[in-house]
């Protein structure tokens, strides 16, 4: 009954108030002798402007009614009385009206909204208890207690979890509602800690749900029946409501730092070399998984060179009582179930799951576990292991918490197969390095034992040719001179076979002089005539007429520079036309052999130079060598710091270009 005295008294003072100013208007207008008072209007809307503010939007309506009907009597007429508007003055009275409502509600929204910020801080309770929701014991639990009254002080309340459904704070959080209880010693709903005598009290508890997911719950209580009010309602939500957004981005942010942690610790096993042993970067790996899944128990099985899958680490707070069937190296068949692509991960229970093989099954109960998680571990399309994280209670993962953990798998499956590759490599390249130093050791030792034999026969044939040994028939001369001619070949190939070894072995350093590449070049010239001769070509020569000078190894370019004369004769099919060019270029000697025989495809330009490459063409079927020519002649020029390239085209022959640094004064 009070409040509607109170409502109504502010009523009649809104009234009041307009007819008090209206008549001061009205008495200043006719003391200064004026019809009327211009600002009349604007002041009215500032009166109506400060009732709102003062007394609420009802009295301000009340008043700009009044104000509207005085306005018609004292200032609308240029005498006072009722009646005769004008179409103006009715404009003017219903701009100000408008213009008064909309101050009225500007100033009511404004109010209301300090109105709640007052109540924000000036909500009065006794008792304030934040409860988390722990979604692996899927309990509410206190974490924090602010008691501002004895009843609630000399109480353990941290002894207390809740249920979905249990106390008033377990209603709350199960039907994600607002419950405001007047009297909770009244209500058998409410749960105190044990020997607690119930208190006479109001119990306000608010769930904090963000995106659908339930973090906790705030729970208010004052001592004495409906001390707190429905009013409080919305400010409790308002709290309850940021407090959950900020828990949300807070956990968020300490999962991406997790997150980010662990793939940052495998990342950095992408760049070893070796150094790092492989039980080294499987605990890496292993506790990646720990740090961002918090699990009691986790496993790591990689798949071996025998096919199977072994264990490779394991850690966390619990390990099994008997831990040797966690050791057993799993075959292929047993993993099935996890290498099916179509497997997602998830949370299962190893006591009831009946995808769970044997083997996983009974391992788990050893450790007594309540929730699993297999996270397979693929790179492309090879399996090579994976991950079992387990946990000693009932664990859920949201979708983009099994997200991440997937995508750690993935990262750790790169780093296992790029280990494993490099290891492959690794063992590839060395088992090459010994093959290659086999084979120069088997040149070296065959290069050295054909040299004996070979100089015996050259000696005999060198006494049966010169008649030391008695006469010989015409036949038997004819077959010495080939036995001479091919004994001589294949000691320019053995002489090539033991370069070639001393050059890659370091062991044959060019014996670097001062000299004229002319007069290398006229000796080469000089060893291949008797072939041209044979074949009968045509050799043109154009040498510089100044000396050619260059540092280097006389034997060495010899050496070179007939196998690329030997080659431009062997591979012409009709008779030879070489063309050798030398002369001094932009302070480089240059040396050009031309031949116009077979030519070079395209593609096997690229590989000329490597060592036993031979150009497969059928026009070189009856063409004998070993492949190491030109190789020998790119060791050569490179190692006096010069270079060897090729200009062919098939059908139109080969140049071989030498460029050599000119010797310094």
């Amino acid at each position: 009954m009070s409040g509607m005295v109170r409502r109504g008294l502010s009523y009649l003072a809104a009234v009041g108030a307009v007819f008090a100013v209206a008549a001061a208007l009205g008495l200043a207008a006719w003391a200064l002798r004026i019809d009327r008072v211009e600002t009349y209007l604007l002041i009215f809307v500032l009166l109506a402007g400060g009732i709102a503010w003062r007394l609420g939007r009802g009295p301000a309506v009340a008043a700009t009614v009044a104000f509207a009907l005085v306005s018609d009597y004292f200032f609308l007429q240029p005498r006072f009385g009722f009646g005769g508007w004008t179409s103006s003055d009715a404009v003017r009275l219903l701009t100000g009206v408008l213009a008064a409502a909309a101050v009225i509600q500007f100033v009511h929204v404004s109010r209301g909204r300090q109105i709640l910020l007052e109540k924000r801080k000036e909500i009065d309770y006794q008792h304030f208890r934040l409860y988390r929701w722990d979604e692996s014991a899927e309990r509410l639990v206190l974490v924090k207690s602010v008691a501002r009254a004895a009843p609630y002080a000399s109480v353990d309340w941290y002894t207390v979890t809740l249920g979905l459904g249990e106390g008033i704070t377990g209603v709350a959080a199960k039907t994600r509602r607002s419950l405001l209880v007047p009297d909770a010693s009244q209500d058998p709903r409410m749960v105190y800690p044990a020997g607690t005598t119930p208190i006479e009290e109001s119990v306000l508890s608010v769930p904090m749900v963000t995106q659908d997911r339930l973090f906790g719950v705030l729970t208010l209580a004052r001592i004495g029946a409906a001390s707190l009010r429905v009013e409080d309602l919305p400010v409790m939500e308002s709290i309850a409501a940021q407090t959950a957004l900020a828990l949300a981005n807070a956990e968020q942010y300490a999962e991406a730092e997790q997150t980010i942690k662990a793939l940052t610790t495998i990342e950095a096993l992408q760049s070893t070399d070796g150094v790092v042993p492989a039980t080294e970067i499987e605990g890496r790996i292993l506790q990646g998984f720990l740090d961002l899944s918090q699990a009691d128990l986790a496993t790591l099985r990689v798949l071996r060179g025998d096919g199977r899958y072994h264990l490779a680490a394991s850690g966390g707070r619990f390990r099994p009582s008997d831990g040797a069937p966690a050791d057993e190296p799993l075959t292929a068949a047993q993993v099935a179930w996890l290498a099916d692509p179509k497997v997602p991960a998830d949370i299962v229970d190893p006591r009831s799951d009946q995808k769970l093989p044997e083997w996983a099954r009974r391992v788990r109960e050893l450790a007594g576990v309540s929730a699993s998680v297999y996270l397979p571990m693929r790179a492309g399309q090879r399996f090579v292991g994976f991950v079992g994280l387990d946990w000693r209670r009932p664990r859920w993962f949201r979708p983009e918490q099994l997200g991440r953990l997937q995508l750690l798998a993935a990262q750790a499956a790169i780093a296992l197969d790029t280990r494993q590759a490099l290891e492959r490599e690794r063992s590839r390249v060395e088992a090459l390095a010994e093959l290659e130093h086999e084979r120069r050791e088997f040149m070296q030792i065959a290069s050295h034992e054909l040299r004996t034999p070979l100089t015996v026969i050259r000696g005999y044939a060198s006494l049966l040719e010169d008649g030391s040994l008695g006469s010989m028939p015409p036949m038997a001369q004819q077959a010495l001179h080939t036995l001479m001619d091919k004994s001589s070949e294949m000691r320019v190939q053995v002489e090539r076979m033991l370069l070639l070894a001393r050059l890659e072995d370091g062991a044959a350093a060019p014996r670097m002089t001062k000299l004229d590449l002319r007069k290398v070049v006229n000796g080469a010239l000089d060893r291949v005539d008797p072939q041209l001769r044979l074949r009968k070509g045509r050799l043109a020569v154009k040498l510089a007429d100044a000396p050619l000078m260059v540092m280097g190894d006389s034997e060495q370019l010899a050496s070179a520079l007939d196998n690329l004369l030997q080659n431009a004769v062997k591979f012409s099919p009709g008779p030879p036309e070489i063309e050798v060019v030398g002369d001094r270029q932009d302070g480089r000697v240059r040396v050009v052999v031309r031949d116009h025989g077979v030519g070079i495809a395209r593609e096997a330009r690229s590989r000329l130079f490597e060592k036993f490459y031979r150009v497969s063409n059928p026009q070189l079927q009856n063409a004998a060598g070993t492949g190491i020519g030109l190789y020998l002649v790119r060791q050569v020029v490179e190692g006096l710091g010069g270079r060897v390239e090729v200009e062919s085209q098939p059908g139109q022959g080969s140049a071989f270009e030498i460029e050599l640094p000119v010797a310094q004064d």
